[in-house]
């Protein structure tokens, strides 16, 4: 499946992510990014702290259910700088099973479902902190990191007219991001018309 171009849109963003959410990978609180193969990244170390059982499973193809569990719920809190341990490790496990699924001879259901699962995760992780730029800048680079590195896994997402279809691993993620950004400069287009034109304003929470 060819790789689709990156819109214009998200190609700003990753450069703005350079400056927000990676800007030094050996730092606390930013994206660690993947590892050539057959390498552990040391920006990890931090992670593996809180999250050593699960990158431990995933660096065997293996997935520890309540390990996992743990690693989903901090990126889904995004709460304090440990949130971009648990979005590291994310990415990490994802990278690893992604290769071991892409391999295998048989690929295994369950862990196809699961790295579907990490899409939503993601998107979500995105979608729901519009006022942290730094951890969503973080989130865009590890979906476009994934994206780069991942071989083409077919995971099942939904195309722009909401019908099931294919993605290479992460091209869902990358694409409600993009959805995401444009129509919040939409709406924040509308508020400048109306402020100018009749002193009114459009919430960002706005259906």
């Amino acid at each position: 499946m060819p790789r689709p171009a990156l819109p214009t849109t998200a190609a700003a963003l990753l450069v703005a992510g350079l400056a927000l959410g990676v800007k030094d990978p050996s730092a606390p609180g930013a994206y660690c990014p993947l590892p050539k193969a057959g390498e552990v990244p040391s920006c990890l170390e931090g992670a593996q702290e809180s999250y050593g059982g699960f990158l431990l499973g995933v660096q065997d193809g293996e997935l520890d259910e309540a390990e996992a569990a743990r690693v989903e719920a901090a990126v889904r809190a995004a709460e304090g700088e440990a949130r971009f341990d648990a979005l590291s490790s994310l990415s990490y496990g994802y990278f690893m099973l992604g290769r071991a699924q892409a391999a295998a001879e048989t690929p295994d259901p369950r862990l196809r479902e699961r790295l579907e699962s990490w899409n939503a995760l993601l998107s979500e992780a995105y979608a729901r902190n519009p006022d942290d730029p730094r951890y969503r800048a973080a989130v865009q680079a590890a979906a476009l990191d994934l994206r780069d590195n991942v071989p083409a896994l077919g995971l099942r997402c939904l195309d722009d007219s909401g019908k099931v279809t294919q993605c290479n691993s992460t091209e869902a993620v990358i694409r409600a991001i993009d959805a995401a950004h444009q129509q919040t400069g939409l709406r924040g287009a509308l508020s400048r018309l109306l402020g100018a034109l009749f002193g009114e304003e459009v919430r960002e929470d706005a259906p």
